[in-house]
């Protein structure tokens, strides 16, 4: 009969302390991540808080697999926007100034939801990326005639992702 009370309150204490433990990169995502947004220059300040950003959202992935007690289900919508936050900013040219060695990292590091679909491996998903395609969602609505627009797309590539675009698209 005591059990049952005390198992709750070790159980209530034990998420107390799971949300304790996510509060802090919490923060440091939400921080950064606004901070980019306030920003008028896209430089490399900002491309620093999106770093910033990216390893407090890596860090909350990591805690929500260690801890089943605790959901996050808004994190892949969160990761959503900070890669499209990092397309415009590319687009805007604040990866301009960064050494190849960097300029590949960040577009690896933003492109890489796009390789969850068959037949885009991490060339292709750059390519997408610096044409100003985030992720699926976009993928998905800019239609596959449109990805004759995509520069350094070969017609092998173009095939496959139509290919899989369609096969997608016929599964739903």
């Amino acid at each position: 009969m005591h059990d049952e009370p005390t198992r709750e309150l070790a159980e209530r204490e034990l998420r107390h302390a799971i949300a304790l433990e996510y509060r802090e990169p919490a923060r440091r995502a939400r921080r950064a991540l606004l901070r980019v947004m306030a920003t008028d220059t896209h430089d490399r300040e900002a491309l620093a808080e999106l770093e910033i950003a990216d390893q407090a959202l890596a860090e909350l992935a990591s805690l929500a697999s260690r801890h089943d007690l605790v959901a996050l289900p808004m994190l892949p919508a969160i990761r959503r926007g900070a890669d499209r936050l990092a397309c415009q900013l590319y687009q805007d040219g604040a990866c301009d100034d960064l050494d190849e060695d960097a300029h590949e990292a960040f577009l690896n590091r933003h492109a890489r939801s796009l390789t969850e679909l068959d037949g885009i491996g991490p060339v292709t998903a750059r390519r997408l990326f610096a044409h100003g395609i985030a992720d699926l969602e976009q993928l998905r609505a800019l239609g596959p005639d449109a990805l004759d627009e995509v520069t350094g797309l070969g017609g092998a590539t173009l095939a496959r992702l139509r290919e899989s675009l369609a096969a997608e698209a016929k599964a739903k």
